[in-house]
C-alpha cells in the first residue's frame, strides 16, 4: 500500500457535519462557545471508544477472511 493511501482518513467528522447535526437536533447552528465544547466532547468520546472499535474491526476482518487465500477475496479483485 502506498504511503499516500496510508494517510487517508477512514471516517472523518467535519465541523460542517457537527453543525448540520446541531441544526437537525436543535434547529440552529452552534455558536463559537458551543462549537468549542461540542468539538471537545466529540474528541473525548471518540478517543474513549477508538480502541474497542479498532480491535473489533481487526478481529472481524481477520475472522471473515481467515479461510480465503491471499489474493482471492472479493476486495482484492476490485
Amino acid at each position: 500500500m502506498e504511503a499516500k493511501e496510508n494517510m487517508k482518513a477512514i471516517y472523518p467528522i467535519t465541523i460542517d457535519d457537527l453543525q448540520n447535526d446541531a441544526i437537525k437536533r436543535i434547529g440552529r447552528r452552534l455558536n463559537d462557545d458551543e462549537l468549542h465544547t461540542a468539538k471537545k466532547c466529540v474528541e473525548c468520546g471518540l478517543s474513549s471508544i477508538i480502541d474497542i472499535t479498532l480491535k473489533s474491526a481487526i478481529e472481524e476482518a481477520v475472522d471473515k477472511n481467515r479461510h480465503i487465500p491471499v489474493g482471492q477475496c472479493e476486495e482484492c479483485l476490485i
